[in-house]
């Protein structure tokens, strides 16, 4: 456990009082988020570290702590313009040769303090841009002297490490990986459903069932009505599901997707199909329909005239998802629950909701936003169970496998 009265922190730092997972996955993903739209000028600060190379080398690979080289990896990734705060050397470029050398802040007076500060922002002046960013990825003892000079300069100070323990700062660079990691293994996704879509295998709900279906598979749903950073060509996905899961279950994906369309005469039964359920819910949230519909969700029967009095929002229900585009990926296996297509449809949801933080979240009139379920409302899928849990980056590679067999099983 670090020192809760380090010298050099200015504040209490006890590791239990730091952040959970959760929250820390939260900071990650705003952090990133903020990383992505800051302009290029902006500048990122990372501290040296103590542990170095043996031997002369850029100023980039010299330090050899995990936290800065996750720090040095981040910024790498996000592509933004960097440098390196040195005890020795003030402000080093990236690309900077140096040797090695022990020279820690911790050792020098005032004077010396001082006369490292004014270099340092002396540098930092001379990389200033219009309305410059300076971002502190960086030991407090390296911070914190800048803080206030650099404000008075006139730049916006970012700092998400301040009030974490140096534990929490590592495990804080681990949830940005992983959310980028995230990010890509969701943009790998929405390549192989383009490609899907090119083949001709994405199509409303309600054409898919004119066309041939697996027996077994996991299905995918995208709204024409929202929009996604991942593709030019298909919407937002919005529910990812599979079918008869239970062992000894016969149902097969075209028994499910009915069951989510409805009725042949338009109508359907939103008792058989919780997708069903949910966007009925919220379309009397949103129109303030309780009172024509007070039996809604009510029960798993009802009398033949509750269902007459719902048949008029049971169509609205099969209109909107009939509307929708579907995938479907092709995945034979036993019916159990943790089959392939479970295993699948888990890690999916997973992928898009994990700490129920969404790498992309739904558009500001996205019918779901009226759901009663702050899991919907929050991760912008028609989903509840499994969302929020553990992400898997390699499902892309796990789908990819499936579609080619069933490619190859075309051929």
């Amino acid at each position: 456990m670090s020192d809760p009265f380090s010298a050099n922190s200015g504040q209490l730092a006890f590791d239990w009082l730091d952040p959970d997972r959760d929250e820390l996955a939260r900071l990650a993903q705003h952090f990133v988020e903020e990383l992505r739209q800051l302009p290029k000028s902006a500048i990122v600060l990372v501290s040296c570290g103590k542990h170095k190379k043996e031997a002369k080398s850029m100023a980039s690979e010299m330090y050899t702590s995990p936290r800065f080289r996750m720090s040095v990896n981040l910024i790498g990734r996000l592509q933004q313009r960097a440098f390196i705060l040195s005890a020795k050397h003030g402000l080093l470029s990236l690309t900077t040769q140096i040797d090695p050398y022990d020279v820690s802040l911790r050792t020098f007076d005032e004077e010396q303090l001082s006369r490292w500060q004014s270099g340092v922002v002396s540098k930092l002046k001379r990389q200033k841009r219009d309305n410059s960013v300076a971002v502190m990825l960086a030991d407090d003892e390296y911070a914190t002297p800048l803080d206030s000079r650099l404000k008075s300069e006139g730049f916006e100070i970012i700092n998400p490490l301040t009030g974490l323990s140096n534990s929490a700062r590592l495990m804080f660079l681990k949830a940005c990986h992983h959310y980028l990691d995230r990010i890509a293994s969701v943009g790998e996704l929405y390549s192989i459903f383009d490609k899907l879509g090119s083949a001709g295998q994405i199509k409303t709900l309600r054409d898919a069932l004119q066309s041939s279906l697996p027996d077994q598979g996991v299905y995918f749903f995208f709204d024409p009505k929202e929009q996604t950073r991942f593709s030019q060509t298909l919407p937002r996905l919005v529910r990812i599901g599979t079918h008869g899961v239970s062992s000894g279950s016969r149902a097969t994906l075209r028994d499910r997707l009915r069951t989510h369309l409805g009725t042949s005469d338009g109508y359907g039964n939103h008792r058989s199909s919780v997708f069903r359920l949910h966007v009925g819910e919220a379309l009397i949230r949103r129109d303030e329909l309780r009172e024509q519909y007070p039996d809604w969700g009510s029960g798993q029967n009802s009398t033949a005239a509750v269902r007459d009095k719902e048949k008029p929002l049971e169509r609205a229900v099969s209109e909107i998802l009939g509307s929708l585009l579907v995938c479907w990926i092709a995945v034979a296996d036993k019916s159990a629950k943790e089959s392939a297509r479970s295993l699948i449809e888990r890690l999916s949801i997973a992928l898009f909701t994990e700490h129920l933080l969404p790498v992309e979240g739904p558009g500001s009139n996205w019918l779901g936003l009226h759901s009663k379920h702050n899991v919907i409302v929050k991760t912008g899928l028609w989903n509840l169970r499994d969302a929020g849990g553990k992400a898997d980056v390699s499902l892309p590679r796990i789908i990819h496998t499936r579609v080619m067999k069933s490619e190859v099983g075309k051929s």
